[in-house]
């Protein structure tokens, strides 16, 4: 069943008469004529199209829905109703009843009784409700016995055991624990189980309290086509979780988020084609706690040109929850979610239209290598485009150009010749469609789209859609730089062509096709403000920009001929037009710059291209999208690492202002980052006095408490410690955060967890040296951790210097009370002895890390032995 335009349009042609939708079915008029049809909903008529929809069925041309007196659903399969019907006066309708088999049954039904109940209205000014009834069809009908005697459909699933399967919401089946009942009686897709239960998980018995509840939410479907036009992150499947998390969140006082990752579904109960992308996340909060798995289902069958977004939430009231019983509710929200499948089973695929929009090139990159993979079917004009990819190959083989030379040989290539200009090849495809525009009045911009379309078909086969990873667009861009002038030359008016640019929501123009108004990447660069007026192709801009053939390019020019490539990349980066995928794209690549090691001669160039991209990325940092905020702030990160002039230069465009507020948002990898960024500016006691003042304390102690206990959040866990243990370098941070939050006892509990010679561990023994430099965390911190510490300093080695040093210095520092010291009397030499650092009583020689640590463990030695002496013991 579709509602696609383009297809309805066509069919609408045929009928004379506006439609809604149409559903390809089996029917058998009167039990005899038996024939694939297409069924079309209209007002007042349900049109019968033939199956190569070219015209209606002779005889059977309409139905009123006045001459429908009722329908029979077959209550043995889910895909056969009988309409009867009882013609009325004047109708040229012939026949008492149509069996009809769609796999769409229920919504083919539901449209058919309302545009009933409507027309009823509308001719009889009556007010009647469509009659549907069940009976057992194949039992009473041959007709039916012989179409299902070679079905499948009636094989089904069962669920796990425990598990019911009579749930479903808006054209999706699922199973849920029984007990789940709807809690409004109506199709909402919310159930709720009011009796709790309990499982075993890691041997052990947990109970799940009553009043968890289960929201399916589906939304409409939406042509995939639509999809990348999106600007505000929407094509991208984690920005559509992020902003559903935030929905689910905005009324939580507080909350933490335990888990957010992608996530494979693990199920296929109906054998659906369509593609499934999985991302799930899990939040707890006072009140309650949320999993949520959701789901982009791409490419629907039958036109496969439509996506569906799914999510499925369970709700667990979080009072006395424990770690075991999170992973519990998450494991049954996966297990739902697993189960998710279309009710319309066995759905084939409409493989004319298909074929149609294969050949018209209205597929996306993905949307092609689908297509074949799962398929076998390749647009018509594949050929051609194996001509333009052998025309190039040949080139940069005859030019030495390529690695590979045997692969002008592919077997893909076999019987196809090449062209001295590969542009001849897509030039000779558009004037092909000249002769089918002749009539049309919309000749130029119908044929510039499809210019358009070639050039983006062209692009996917140059960059492996022909020849996988043995040819790409990038090796095209690399093999540059070994060809003549002649090829160069050739080849960039190639990249031009592919790259395509052309006006913005402006069909009239083409500059490929009208030479005279040529716009090439250079002119395109020219002026930063031509990417809002200006569309392209943002696959190859990503692949000039990481190759650096646009660096390359820009540099050939003569200086003042137009923007730099710093100012480039930042007016990229925030125009708001410019697609997702790129703007993400040169974050990383600006991470990389920043991120490479500066020759002493090009420090000021560097420099003047700073100035440039700060602005733009702490605009970016200011942003709505966290995916783009978090390649910003991992940006930021390379560039103040180890540049005091850097760091300052950031804290003055208000970065560290920033960085507190990015702390409240809870998304894993921008707090990641963030924190990261705010280890590299909180050095100085200037800088560490803005995130005081701004609030960051409460902020990262909030991390720490929500995460303590979450060892997945290793890393994040370790930044929160380094930046807090910084921020103990000043006396008044270090007694706020002593005296007024739990966090000595956060660090000991991840301590006691943590693995030794870690990044973790490092951190964690940082942050309680600083910490302790205040007497009573020492009294509170030593007698817990002093035995674990001599057993992880008999691990020491130079591998792990920093954990050694932080964890010799924090001995040393809870030593300045005598009766930790003494705790450490009996073990310290066994320790030393153990990891080397002694070798029969005195310090081991050859060893960089006693040459680094000795005179601290020497000190270290001598006050235990002062402690020994002050409470009389020699």
């Amino acid at each position: 069943m579709s509602s696609d335009p383009v297809i309805l349009d066509v069919l609408a042609s045929i009928c004379k008469d506006a439609l809604q939708l149409f559903e390809r079915v089996k029917v058998v008029f009167d039990d005899k004529e038996e024939r694939i049809s297409n069924v079309c909903i209209s007002k007042h008529f349900v049109y019968f199209v033939n199956r190569e929809m070219n015209r209606l069925i002779e005889g059977r041309e309409r139905l009123s829905y006045l001459d429908i007196e009722r329908a029979v659903l077959d209550s043995s399969t889910k895909r056969f109703f009988l309409l009867e019907l009882q013609p009325s006066s004047g109708s040229t309708w012939s026949g008492t009843r149509i069996l009809i088999q769609s796999p769409h049954r229920e919504l083919l039904m539901q449209k058919l009784a309302l545009c009933w109940q409507a027309e009823i209205m509308y001719r009889l000014f009556q007010v009647k409700k469509f009659e549907v009834v069940k009976a057992a069809l194949g039992e009473q009908l041959a007709t039916i016995k012989n179409l299902t005697a070679d079905q499948s459909d009636l094989i089904k699933v069962e669920p796990f055991r425990g598990y019911a399967d009579n749930f479903s919401y808006r054209g999706y089946s699922f199973w849920l624990r029984k007990g789940f009942e709807s809690t409004s009686g109506l199709k909402d897709g919310v159930f709720q189980n009011d009796e709790g239960w309990e499982v075993n998980y890691k041997a052990q018995p947990v109970v799940v309290p009553p009043g968890v509840r289960v929201m399916v939410q589906v939304d409409n479907e939406q042509l995939v086509m639509d999809l990348e036009k999106s600007r505000d992150g929407m094509d991208d499947l984690r920005s559509v979780a992020m902003e559903y998390q935030r929905s689910l969140t905005e009324n939580l006082d507080q909350f933490y988020v335990v888990v957010s990752g992608q996530y494979l579904k693990k199920m296929n109960r109906t054998d659906d084609i369509a593609s499934w992308d999985g991302w799930e996340f899990f939040v707890r909060s006072k009140e309650y706690a949320f999993a949520c798995v959701l789901f982009r289902r791409q490419y629907i069958p039958p036109l496969c040109s439509t996506y569906q977004d799914i999510a499925v939430v369970v709700r667990c009231p979080a009072q006395g929850m424990t770690n075991d019983s999170c992973e519990v509710i998450l494991d049954e929200c996966h297990c739902i979610a697993d189960s998710i499948s279309s009710v319309y089973e066995n759905v084939g695929i409409y493989k004319r239209p298909v074929q149609a929009r294969l050949d018209t090139l209205h597929f996306t990159e993905d949307g092609y290598r689908w297509a074949e993979g799962q398929l076998g079917m390749v647009p018509v004009h594949r050929r051609v485009a194996c001509r333009f990819v052998k025309s190039l190959v040949k080139i940069l083989v005859n030019e030495s150009a390529l690695w590979d030379e045997s692969i002008e040989h592919a077997e893909v290539f076999k019987d196809i010749a090449e062209m001295s200009d590969p542009l001849q090849v897509p030039q000779e495809l558009i004037s092909e469609a000249e002769s089918l525009l002749q009539t049309s009045s919309d000749r130029l911009e119908r044929r510039n789209a499809w210019a358009v379309r070639i050039a983006r078909y062209f692009a996917f086969c140059v960059d492996g859609g022909i020849l996988g990873e043995r040819f790409t667009f990038p090796l095209l861009i690399q093999s540059l730089g070994r060809v003549s002038s002649d090829v160069d030359t050739s080849m960039k008016a190639v990249i031009d062509f592919l790259l395509h640019v052309k006006p913005r929501d402006d069909w009239k123009v083409n500059f490929f096709l009208e030479k005279e108004k040529s716009m090439s990447l250079v002119a395109l660069s020219k002026d930063p403000e031509n990417f809002s007026q200006f569309s392209f192709n943002d696959v190859i801009m990503r692949h000039l920009l990481s190759e650096g053939y646009v660096e390359n390019e820009l540099k050939k020019r003569p200086p003042g001929a137009g923007a730099d490539y710093a100012e480039m990349l930042a007016q990229l980066l925030t125009n708001e037009t410019v697609g997702l995928g790129l703007r993400t794209m040169v974050c990383r690549h600006i991470l990389d710059m920043v991120g490479s090691q500066i020759h002493e001669d090009e420090e000021a160039k560097f420099e003047k291209a700073v100035k440039q991209l700060v602005p733009a990325l702490v605009k970016v940092m200011n942003g709505a999208n966290h995916i783009l905020m978090s390649y910003a702030t991992a940006s930021l990160v390379n560039l103040s690492c180890g540049r005091a002039n850097m760091k300052q230069l950031l804290v003055s465009h208000g970065v560290l202002s920033w960085c507190v507020k990015q702390l409240k948002i809870k998304h894993d990898e921008l707090t990641l980052y963030t924190l990261f960024l705010l280890v590299n500016l909180t050095k100085t006691p200037h800088h560490r006095f803005i995130v005081v003042k701004e609030g960051g304390v409460p902020l990262l102690v909030d991390i720490l408490t929500s995460s303590y206990q979450n060892l997945r959040k290793q890393r994040i866990l370790a930044e929160v410690a380094s930046v807090l243990g910084q921020l103990c370098n000043d006396p008044e941070t270090r007694s706020l955060i002593s005296e007024s939050f739990p966090v000595v006892a956060c660090l000991l509990w991840v301590n006691d967890a943590a693995q030794p010679n870690t990044k973790l561990k490092s951190k964690l023994l940082f942050a309680l040296r600083q910490l302790c430099l205040l007497g009573q965390n020492k009294v509170k911190v030593g007698p817990h951790i002093i035995p674990v510490l001599l057993e992880e300093l008999a691990l020491a080695s130079w591998a792990y210097e920093e954990c050694a040093t932080n964890l010799v210095l924090l001995l040393s520092s809870l030593a300045s009370i005598n009766t930790n010291a003494v705790l450490m009397q009996d073990q310290i030499d066994a320790s030393l002895e153990t990891c080397g650092f002694l070798k029969d009583g005195v310090p081991a020689k050859n060893n960089k890390l006693v040459n680094q640590l000795w005179p601290k463990v020497e000190a270290l030695r001598i006050r235990i032995r002062d402690a020994k002496a002050a409470q009389g013991e020699f």
